[in-house]
């Protein structure tokens, strides 16, 4: 009986854990954008019917042109560029969909730039343009140094 209810409960935890998967289907239905929010990042792929391809990951690099224009600086000062949070999705088109995300580039030595981006994907997973728009970082507040002065007993 014990080890019936032990079953039991290890089958109903394993169900528990669900993955987010959200799908943005194309206007003609052939094909659909999927966004995976279950893990650390997100995981951005399109399918297009039995062929499906992970954007902005092993090609994340191509994104360093358009980063040292953004921020007026070399290719070769763009360092790491951390994987894309997905912000919104718009097919343009049965062949064309709109991808919108967040992210963040290490440019020269320890200054990280975090930037939306927004990249024309066509169906068979080719980026056929980005816009990159900086996202403005709140400057830090200056501290002002305060002392306190105590005063001589007469």
């Amino acid at each position: 009986m014990k080890t019936l209810l032990l079953l039991l409960s290890l089958g109903f935890t394993a169900c528990s854990y669900a993955v987010e998967i959200q799908q943005i289907p194309s206007p003609d239905n052939a094909n659909a954008l999927q966004i995976d929010k279950s893990g650390r990042r997100d995981v951005i792929q399109l399918r297009s019917g039995v062929k499906v391809s992970r954007l902005f990951y092993d090609d994340i690099d191509s994104l360093k042109p358009y980063i040292a224009k953004t921020y007026n600086v070399s290719v070769s000062k763009i360092g790491k560029i951390v994987l894309p949070t997905f912000r919104s999705a718009k097919w343009l088109s049965p062949t064309e969909v709109e991808i919108t995300c967040n992210s963040a580039a290490t440019i020269g030595e320890n200054e990280t730039k975090e930037f939306d981006f927004t990249a024309l994907v066509s169906s068979s997973g080719n980026v056929e343009k980005v816009t990159i728009t900086k996202k403005e970082t709140a400057a830090p507040q200056k501290k002002e140094k305060t002392t306190v002065t105590k005063r001589k007993k007469q």
